[in-house]
């Protein structure tokens, strides 16, 4: 028979061993019924010097112009990310004047997603089987992602702001494509993406579920280039909520 001392000695090697291994394994991302990652909570802009995402952006085309305005700050007036515009955005941003931003009538207009999503604003994501619903602080904006198996609308449904939005899992990366965007500014410099803009985003959260990464990809061949692309991450806070965007049309104006 094992003596109590040699028990004691067994029990608390064993406790220590646990408390080791508890320490070297992380704490792992929570999952739905379904098997998919559970994208749903509070999520607060996350500022990052250096992409802890980087696999999710190497994941992107060859050649992908990187815009780098995302987070606090924008481009200044003449600087377009490294994109090559068309005549027709060029011609645009010739008669483009940024004291028109502060006029009462502009101050308050949202923009598309396209911009929308790189603002330094946090956001809620409710996520069920057939649709992801992500409620944006800022512009009070709700995006709907079906996830139900369905295509796009037709070519001659309405454009909005939010567009028409339709996701699918690629393993533990939900991959959302959006059409039907209404027109809208691109990075607040002087031209607007069309009607056509193309958006693909790819959503993944980090090993231990508390950071969410994000590329959104764009393609607008009437308004640049090739393809561009912004990368954003989020980090996960409880008992959070996003709060009404009471935008005030005097702001900033004259």
């Amino acid at each position: 028979m094992v003596g109590t001392n040699a028990m004691k000695f067994t029990a608390a090697l064993c406790g220590a061993a646990f408390l080791v291994l508890g320490a070297a394994i992380p704490a792992s991302a929570a999952k739905m019924k379904d098997g998919h990652p559970d994208l749903s909570g509070f999520w607060a802009v996350k500022f990052e010097r250096k992409p802890t995402g980087q696999a999710l952006i190497d994941e992107l085309p060859k050649g992908t112009i990187m815009i780098k305005d995302t987070g606090p700050g924008e481009l200044k007036a003449g600087d377009y990310g490294g994109l090559t515009l068309t005549p027709r955005a060029l011609e645009e941003t010739k008669h483009y004047s940024y004291k028109d931003d502060t006029k009462v009538e502009n101050n308050c207009k949202s923009p598309t997603m396209a911009f929308l999503m790189q603002a330094p604003f946090p956001m809620e994501i409710y996520q069920g089987r057939d649709m992801i619903v992500m409620k944006m602080e800022y512009f009070d904006m709700v995006r709907i992602v079906f996830t139900d198996g369905r295509g796009h609308e037709p070519e001659d449904a309405p454009h909005s702001n939010a567009g028409d939005s339709i996701g699918h899992w690629e393993g533990d990366t939900l991959v959302v494509d959006t059409t039907h965007l209404e027109t809208g500014t691109m990075m607040n410099n002087g031209f607007n993406h069309s009607k056509n803009m193309h958006v693909i985003e790819k959503f993944r959260l980090s090993p231990d579920g508390n950071t969410l990464w994000q590329t959104q990809l764009y393609e607008d061949p009437e308004t640049f280039k090739g393809t561009a692309a912004r990368y954003l991450s989020w980090t996960k806070k409880e008992g959070e909520y996003v709060y009404p965007y009471d935008c005030d049309p005097n702001y900033l104006s004259e």
